[in-house]
């Protein structure tokens, strides 16, 4: 008992830091570090989508404007969300791409902005996600 009453400090701020990372390592709203796994489709080309291949898709395909300027296919603009880039981790957007049941197709004007989209949403441990380019691409869909 009096090692207790002597040392309630330490043995406070260790219970602290301890919780603090328990809670830490089990957030599930976190980023998951695994690069090479998130990153191993974008390398292989993969993650790439052409609209030929957009049209084979089985599922309920949403596909995400990023931006204004983005050109969405025609047949396909019944099933589009704009969503500026700088607001695609808003907890709404969040909701509505994880909620869908299906792959999720990031359009943009550039490409270089669905990729880094594309990344961030990979990082939260979404999966289904592609990018549609204007190129014919050979790369199997997973």
């Amino acid at each position: 008992m009096k090692f207790l009453q002597k040392n309630w400090l330490i043995l406070t701020i260790v219970a602290l830091v301890v919780a603090m990372v328990l809670i830490r390592t089990y957030s599930p709203g976190s980023f998951r570090y695994d690069a090479v796994r998130w990153a191993s489709s974008s390398a292989d080309g993969s993650n790439l989508i052409s609209v030929d291949q957009l049209a084979g898709l089985k599922g309920q395909v949403l596909l995400v404007r990023l931006g204004e300027t983005a050109e969405v296919p025609g047949q396909f603009k019944g099933r589009t969300k704009t969503i500026p880039p700088g607001e695609i981790l808003n907890s709404e957007n969040m909701r509505e791409i994880r909620k869908n049941k299906g792959p999720v197709i990031l359009v943009s004007g550039d490409t270089s902005v669905s990729a880094r989209v594309w990344m961030v949403l990979s990082e939260t441990g979404m999966k289904n996600l592609y990018i549609l380019t204007s190129k014919s691409t050979e790369a199997p869909l997973n």
